[in-house]
């Protein structure tokens, strides 16, 4: 089963400097699934979420273009395991006569061409059990800098390695 998660943004991790990609799910616990990533990616994903034009088309751009001048369109993200400390996620494309295909992706590649198309991503149930972090509720207006803190706390503490099977 895939949940609908929202794409919060992309942090740094401190001290190592470290890009995460962070997704939280759109409803339900609103566990947070963090994602390191490269830091070209990260820079990607960012442009695309503030809108930034860049004087040329970058390769997330370029793909996006190519995608609509086909006549196709991305569906949707699936954000599909973590296997060995990697994740895996799956770009669903329906072509022009309505048949559709899946292609696999790094989940950065992914994030950034959902953030340039306004696609919507997804998550597999058991990679966010496997890898999702419960986000703390708060009644109040500081429900974001809430989680923000509480990721800071988790991200301190974390390593990659941390995500490999036992």
């Amino acid at each position: 089963m895939t949940v609908e998660m929202e794409l919060v943004g992309v942090r740094v991790q401190m001290p190592t400097n470290a890009p995460i990609l962070l997704l939280r799910e759109s409803t339900g616990p609103r566990r947070v699934v963090p994602i390191y990533i490269g830091g070209p990616e990260a820079h990607a994903i960012d442009l695309a979420l503030q809108g930034e034009p860049t004087p040329r088309p970058m390769t997330h751009d370029l793909f996006a273009e190519v995608v609509d001048g086909l006549g196709a369109a991305l569906d949707r993200v699936v954000i599909t395991e973590l296997r060995r400390g990697t994740f895996f996620a799956e770009l669903h494309i329906r072509d022009a006569q309505g048949g559709s295909l899946v292609i696999s992706s790094r989940p950065s590649d992914a994030i950034a061409l959902a953030a340039r198309t306004g696609s919507p991503i997804f998550a597999e149930e058991d990679l966010i059990e496997q890898a999702g972090i419960e986000e703390v509720e708060t009644d109040d207006q500081g429900d974001e800098e809430e989680m923000v803190e509480e990721l800071r706390r988790f991200l301190d503490e974390v390593n990659p390695e941390d995500f490999l099977p036992e």
